[in-house]
């Protein structure tokens, strides 16, 4: 077989959405299909919805057959047996997604065991003037409350709204009530898992004339009722000037996020992060980063993912002045972070 490539570029996966716009193409500057592209699943092995390589020697096969033939290099051991365990996005919302809410684990095996629970981070790329997003209760509540005022068509009144501008991040936990306001383009890492329940939707339409399903039984069970502490939105934590500055947002039981940020061009290489060695995933928030070794330029907007063989091993790289890179791995309870 082939050597693992020390770096992996994957196919996006375009979904249409009633809430989608055109901003793939015109902010971040892809070629999409027609459509209103709500989201791309950068990276994923959820389900139908693998992600498909495009480096030239392993051309359109699967990420999850690539991983088969090599966890150890692709993932690390610590997945060898596991699998990828995140899922990657970036969404597009030109109207309001409807108010949702993710299970835990311990939940989802028992009442949703095709899938896993679903904790997740949001990465504000872009936001339009007075732009919001939804994240826990604006006051306590109750399931009883709650329950009354959504059957009322409330369901908006006492939510957390919070206006946001690029690079806020807020972290979701399992329970939380949220939702993507009109007119936010963000990142989005989550566990590998699509439990999702429809909380309140706004009267909305689905593309068949009816309204949309929701899940209020199974949501009015994980909510966490309690007014939001403020702790969802997360802060930048600085790890370390040198080479380059690195800041932390979380690094949590199932994955972890920073920020690394170029001042000036410089060279450098990616090298192991954390023990055992494991993957990492990049997006390129700004700027752009020259790999000598594979003669490749990655530009602004651009997810790459870098393997456990990669890391292992080294990759030298360039970065111009003023790139911006968010890093997504596994969560802190798997592997242990410098």
């Amino acid at each position: 077989m082939e050597k693992i490539p020390k770096v992996l570029f994957l196919n996006p996966q375009y979904k249409e959405k009633i809430w989608g716009g055109r901003k793939f193409e015109t902010k971040l500057g892809r070629n999409i299909p027609e459509g209103q592209i709500g989201e791309s699943w950068e990276v994923s092995v959820y389900g139908t919805e693998i992600s498909r390589i495009q480096n030239s020697e392993f051309q359109n096969l699967s990420l999850t057959d690539l991983i088969r033939k090599a966890p150890n290099d692709v993932l690390g051991k610590p997945f060898a047996q596991s699998g990828l365990p995140l899922l990657v996005k970036v969404i597009d919302a030109k109207e309001k997604l409807s108010v949702q809410v993710h299970p835990d684990d311990e939940y989802a095996l028992k009442y949703d065991p095709k899938s896993n629970g679903k904790k997740e981070c949001w990465y504000v790329l872009s936001a339009d003037p007075g732009a919001e997003l939804v994240v826990g209760f604006d006051t306590n509540t109750s399931r009883e409350e709650y329950e009354s005022l959504v059957k009322q068509n409330l369901g908006e009144t006492i939510l957390r709204k919070w206006k946001v501008k690029p690079g806020d991040v807020f972290l979701l936990n399992p329970g939380t009530i949220h939702a993507i306001g009109g007119g936010v383009l963000l990142l989005e890492v989550q566990q590998s898992s699509d439990s999702t329940y429809r909380v309140y939707d706004y009267g909305r339409l689905g593309d068949d004339g009816n309204p949309r399903e929701l899940h209020l039984e199974k949501a009015l069970a994980v909510l966490n009722f309690q007014k939001s502490d403020s702790s969802e939105k997360k802060t930048k934590e600085l790890i370390t000037y040198h080479p380059f500055p690195r800041y932390k947002f979380t690094s949590n039981d199932k994955f972890h996020l920073e920020s690394w940020e170029f001042n000036q061009a410089q060279n450098f290489t990616f090298s192991k992060l954390c023990e055992p060695v494991s993957f990492g995933i990049f997006y390129t928030i700004s700027g752009s980063i020259y790999f000598p070794e594979l003669q490749k330029l990655v530009g602004p907007n651009e997810t790459f993912m870098v393997t456990a063989s990669g890391f292992s091993e080294t990759i030298p790289a360039f970065a111009e002045t003023g790139t911006k890179l968010a890093f997504m791995s596994a969560g802190s309870d798997t592997v242990k972070y410098q």
